[in-house]
């Protein structure tokens, strides 16, 4: 994993022009981007739009509406944050995004909890 810094993060969001929600910034912060373990994967910001872009029917939805973070192939899910309440779900690889809304969103530290403390005991 690769640690990033607040100005580091700055940066990132001046050539996304995006903002990057706060509960991923933490992440990047506290533990970094890159493979946790097995192919479970916290995103860099940059490879988000390329990566994501086409799954979406609606282009703006993409950071304003929902910020793919990461991925778990063990659960087959991809890790979402929901910015305009900084909550975050783990989210069924196949169910597209106009059903992400009906997920159960988590605060930062439940999130935490139930998902990358799962990983760390597997």
């Amino acid at each position: 994993m690769t640690t990033v810094s607040n100005p580091e993060i700055d940066l990132m969001e001046s050539r996304m022009q995006v903002t990057i929600p706060g509960m991923y910034r933490k992440l990047l912060v506290e533990l970094g981007y890159g493979r946790i373990d097995e192919g479970h994967e916290i995103y860099h910001p940059e490879q988000i739009r390329e990566a994501w872009k086409s799954f979406f029917d609606e282009p703006s939805d993409l950071f304003a509406r929902y910020f793919p973070f990461g991925f778990s192939p063990r659960l087959q899910e991809v890790w979402i944050i929901r910015p305009q309440d900084e909550r975050a779900a783990s989210i069924w690889h196949e169910t597209v995004p106009d059903d992400w809304a009906e997920e159960g969103w988590l605060t930062y530290e439940d999130w935490m909890v139930k998902y990358l403390d799962e990983i760390s005991d597997a």
